[in-house]
């Protein structure tokens, strides 16, 4: 797990894949390069819902990541930790709901 308070560095990352599990999990993998050397981390994407209406009823709901949707080769930003740079998180990535 990783301690974000130890991550006081940003830098820009790559989506290097992005795979949708069959319980429709989305896993990210980002690429990074600190001081020449190439680090990659995977997280599960979160994911913040909307009502689908018609006029004031629900009839469902609509998700999308919170970070946006991404595609192979987009720019994220992530967090690292400078001691420790293979430790690092998806700025913005944060919520419970990853299904």
């Amino acid at each position: 797990m990783v301690n974000r308070n130890r991550c006081t560095q940003k830098e820009i990352g790559i989506v290097k894949e992005k795979r949708v599990k069959s319980n429709h999990v989305t896993i990210m993998t980002v690429a990074y390069l600190i001081d020449g050397v190439e680090y990659e981390i995977t997280e599960r994407l979160k994911y913040k819902g909307e009502a689908i209406k018609i006029g004031p009823i629900p009839i469902g709901q609509r998700r999308f990541p919170v970070i946006g949707t991404k595609k192979v080769l987009d720019e994220v930003d992530i967090c690292y930790n400078p001691e420790n740079p293979a430790e690092a998180y998806i700025v913005g990535n944060d919520g419970i709901w990853t299904s």
